[in-house]
């Protein structure tokens, strides 16, 4: 099968699209062909060596996460899924050379999930990695319809699910994104959008229940003003002075700073799939690209010049 894969770090340049053996599933595992698979963010980070302490040791390794496609093979153990099942699934990215750019994958069954009819492969595959994120860190700054919240770089893959999920969950949502970006959120009907190349989104006067970062652009001193009462900053791309300020809330404020960092998780990614399913998460995928396409894909998306999720087609939609 044929596989992108890097066996240094660095730019685009250093991504290979490899021949390697057909994957065997071990227990508790499956074989997918893989119909689609989405880009994240964490994608080029790992490429270009930003958790190098994490990974250096698994080099060469595959690329992507989230996937969607038919099971071809099951290992011992393997219950609720079987050859010829359309799934929806996502690799541990941090922890497998194993990835999901690619004609096939293998993967745990522990984190996979029948696609419904109703759902496309291109959008099952844009759910796992950012959907969850959006999730989990939405339900850890305890979420509660009537609440306000404030998404920055909502038009984002995370962004855009969490504007979304946030709504079905009855808050008033107040979505920050580029001009460049207010034609995509506008599909997704915040309560609010403002474009922050004309606004200046941290002067608001308004409070919030819960700031959510998306986009990686802000820090918390920034954005403590706009919290009410009890409310929590999120930010799903933490570094070491956010955890430190979290620890320092803790002990001070009734105020929350939250570092979500995302955990694939089964339930989770149900949840997505079956809001999907019904309508109640809007398709965020903006483009389907080819295999051939990935390196300047990836380029484009270190650059934030992607809205919503980006995905790459290896089969044709069954």
């Amino acid at each position: 099968m044929k596989a992108w894969t890097f066996a240094r770090y660095g730019g685009p340049e250093v991504l290979e699209w490899v021949d390697l053996p057909d994957p065997v599933p071990g227990k508790g595992e499956i074989v997918t062909r893989v119909v689609a698979a989405a880009l994240n963010p964490l994608d080029w980070k790992l490429r270009a060596g930003q958790y190098k302490v994490m990974t250096a040791w698994r080099l060469p390794r595959g690329v992507g996460y989230d996937y969607a496609g038919v099971v071809e093979s099951v290992g011992e153990g393997v219950a609720r899924l079987k050859p010829g099942d359309a799934v929806v699934g996502i690799v541990n990215p941090l922890d497998s050379r194993n990835a999901a750019m690619a004609e096939r994958v293998c993967a745990t069954e522990a984190l996979a999930t029948a696609k419904p009819p109703s759902l496309s492969f291109a959008d099952g595959a844009s759910l796992p990695g950012a959907g969850i994120t959006a999730v989990q860190a939405l339900r850890e700054a305890n979420l509660a319809a009537g609440q306000r919240v404030l998404v920055v770089g909502a038009a984002g893959g995370v962004g855009s699910f969490a504007v979304q999920y946030a709504r079905a969950c009855g808050a008033h949502v107040t979505a920050v994104a580029s001009t460049a970006g207010q034609e995509f959120l506008a599909r997704l009907e915040p309560d609010r959008a403002i474009d922050y190349n004309r606004e200046d989104w941290k002067a608001l006067a308004e409070r919030f229940d819960i700031v959510f970062d998306a986009s990686g652009t802000s820090t918390f001193p920034q954005c403590r003003r706009l919290l009410a009462p009890g409310g929590a900053f999120v930010h799903s791309l933490p570094d070491a002075a956010l955890y430190c300020w979290s620890w320092w809330m803790k002990l001070t404020a009734k105020e929350r700073c939250m570092p979500v960092m995302e955990r694939p998780n089964l339930a989770d990614l149900e949840t997505l799939v079956a809001m999907a399913a019904d309508g109640r998460l809007q398709s965020v995928v903006t483009r389907v690209g080819r295999p051939d396409e990935l390196p300047e894909l990836q380029r484009e998306m270190a650059l934030g010049h992607n809205r919503g999720k980006v995905v790459v087609r290896f089969a044709p939609e069954p």
